[in-house]
């Protein structure tokens, strides 16, 4: 019994090392940030944080829901992991690097959709350029 539970344990332990996105110049604590969100790269460059998601296409809901929950709500719940950084935009695109989107992270606006009563939906619209091609083109 103590040998399945270890075979098991060993297994899922691959498992999760497996869905471990690959980083390249991303700071451990945005890395902490980052790793549970399905992605399979994430590389910043020169204040641009640039990511592909595990999937054939991103769809504006995949990106809003991303952008919401997976980069701007961390910067809620744990300032302290971005303090420092200069980052100017996130690049969201798919597996193969051909689609996406950009996200405009100058200033406070993940701190603007923060505060009640202010939509989301247009902050992030308004903040957003499509990309495509391999290309995001640039605010």
């Amino acid at each position: 019994m103590k040998k399945l539970l270890a075979l098991l344990a060993a297994a899922a332990a691959c498992t999760l090392a497996l869905a471990a996105p690959e980083f390249s110049n991303v700071p451990a604590p945005l890395q902490k940030s980052l790793a549970h969100h399905g992605l399979k790269t994430a590389q910043l460059d020169n204040s641009v944080l640039r990511l592909r998601m595990d999937k054939p296409e991103i769809t504006e809901l995949v990106y809003a829901t991303f952008i919401y929950h997976g980069f701007c709500a961390e910067q809620w719940r744990s300032p302290e992991r971005f303090a420092g950084l200069t980052l100017t935009r996130v690049e969201l695109l798919n597996t193969s690097g051909t689609q996406g989107y950009a996200f405009n992270v100058r200033g406070n606006v993940c701190e603007q959709m923060g505060q009640m009563g202010k939509n989301y939906r247009s902050l992030i619209t308004e903040h957003t350029v499509k990309c495509e091609g391999g290309s995001c083109p640039r605010p």
